[in-house]
């Protein structure tokens, strides 16, 4: 076992120069959707994970974006693999107050001193405070209680699209892992620890329309919209699609035997979810989301179980013809949409690809074409039995915090790659911190401590208190 409070003395003294290790990292972009900075990015995450104090720290070369390795060997018994992601998404939203690559500590109540960035808290923020934490293990003169093998991907918000490459080129690695941790802020914005045990699967794609492949409408070019007397509307024509793909709530799939292989909640899912709404703080969620109700007018138990067990059909955009200000008739040639599915339990990609095609061809519209954006991943499950999440519970407990279980959350990430064969690893995900809006303007991470909810330091610490945890087994 390792001497925390010397680890957390020094957390303590170099807690300006940990702040400014975050802030030289938020301030590279790494903008994956748009190219924008990612080598950049991948070539200055590998110095910090050399200065971190892992060897042959290295760029690993995908088809896309680079993984970001590491290795450091101290001869424990237990290895585990730390992943996470440098690449983030876009910041050209409107809304937001400070430039988000401008990485601006502003103080906000009721958590005070708060950095405000693109990657605040996905996933940049907790990225640097784990390397803080290994580099502060290592100057308290102490060696990690685990042995480590560092990954950070460059395309995570790309679906993770070439993690697979990685995978195998360096399956011999990463065999030498026991379990899998993710790093990340894991408290409300009221302090409460939540764990979460899973993940959704997901597959991203486009739909497309346009006058020549349907052989109908403008085939090359938008026209005036005087021809719509006369002239076919790919625009009418994909909404007439996506009209059939759900009902009239747009909150039920409607596309044939989409739900035929979704599995129930299992016994240990339905435990943790009355668990679950005992303390379900239902009103900080919506204020933190802008939203003033959940479909149905659902609460409670039934509001967490559609929300973490039910798989969705997303729109995530649509753009077609003129969107510019004031006016400009037009009749468009093509039509795009942006569409997302999250997976459950029982359901598979490639299964569910196909049933988007059949449901298309089946209901007449065969010219529209289906063009997958991200390979698309599963699921990923553990059980709050597992040794793992159990040393994660006991790790969180010793700050003192609330802790709630979550057996899944409603977002993705690729874990069923790292826990599907060949490797077949467990994982974990959490730690103390808070930060919000991921994907949103005005991403925050609290660096301040004193407030509801840990800063930096708390984070830092408590990602030490977890390899800790984990070494005693």
């Amino acid at each position: 076992m390792m001497d925390k409070a010397r680890v957390y003395r020094q957390m303590e003294k170099d807690v300006e120069t940990h702040v400014n290790n975050l802030l030289s990292f938020i301030r590279q972009p790494s903008v994956s959707p748009q190219g924008i900075g990612v080598r950049d990015a991948a070539e200055l995450l590998r110095g910090m994970v050399d200065r971190a104090g892992f060897k042959n720290a290295r760029l690993v070369e995908t088809s896309g974006n680079p993984v970001v390795y590491g290795e450091l060997d101290v001869g424990a018994p237990l290895t585990v693999l730390v992943y996470t992601m440098y690449d983030t998404m876009p910041a050209d939203e409107p809304g937001w107050t400070v430039d988000p690559f401008a990485g601006s500590i502003r103080s906000i109540e009721p958590f005070g001193a708060t950095l405000i960035a693109r990657g605040a808290v996905n996933t940049k923020g907790p990225l640097v405070a784990f390397l803080n934490t290994v580099k502060s293990i290592l100057e308290s003169g102490q060696e990690p209680p685990v042995n480590m093998v560092f990954a950070a991907e460059g395309e995570e918000e790309l679906g993770s699209k070439h993690l697979p490459e990685f995978i195998r080129k360096y399956e011999g690695e990463l065999k030498k892992a026991d379990v899998l941790f993710f790093p990340s802020a894991s408290q409300n914005s009221k302090g409460k620890a939540i764990v979460s045990l899973g993940v959704k699967g997901i597959v991203y794609f486009e739909l497309e329309l346009d006058g020549k492949e349907w052989g109908r409408g403008p085939t090359e070019f938008g026209i005036h919209g005087s021809n719509k007397a006369w002239v076919d509307s790919p625009a009418w024509r994909m909404i007439k699609a996506l009209s059939t793909m759900v009902d009239d709530t747009g909150n039920k799939v409607l596309i044939e035997h989409f739900y035929d292989d979704v599995a129930v909640p299992s016994q240990e899912d339905e435990l943790l979810l009355n668990r679950l709404a005992e303390t379900f703080d239902e009103a900080e969620v919506k204020e933190r989301l802008r939203v003033e109700r959940f479909v149905n007018d659902l609460h409670g138990v039934e509001a967490l179980k559609k929300y973490l067990f039910s798989p969705t059909l997303n729109i995530n955009g649509v753009w077609s013809g003129y969107t510019g200000p004031g006016s400009k008739t037009l009749l468009p040639n093509r039509i795009t949409v942006k569409m997302d599915i999250r997976l459950v339990p029982g359901m598979q990609v490639e299964k569910t690809m196909q049933l988007v095609r059949s449901h298309l061809d089946k209901h007449g519209f065969s010219e529209t074409r289906i063009r997958r954006l991200e390979e698309g991943y599963g699921w990923a499950r553990m059980s709050v039995n597992s040794p793992y999440t159990r040393a994660l519970l006991r790790a969180l407990a010793e700050f003192k915090v609330k802790i709630e279980v979550w057996p899944t959350i409603a977002g993705s990430a690729p874990f069923s790659m790292f826990a599907a064969p060949p490797l077949g690893l467990p994982f974990i995900l959490g730690g103390m911190g808070h930060g919000g809006l991921a994907h949103s303007p005005n991403e925050y991470l609290v660096i301040a401590e004193g407030g509801p909810t840990g800063g930096l330091l708390s984070m830092e610490k408590s990602f030490a208190a977890i390899l800790d945890n984990m070494s005693a087994l």
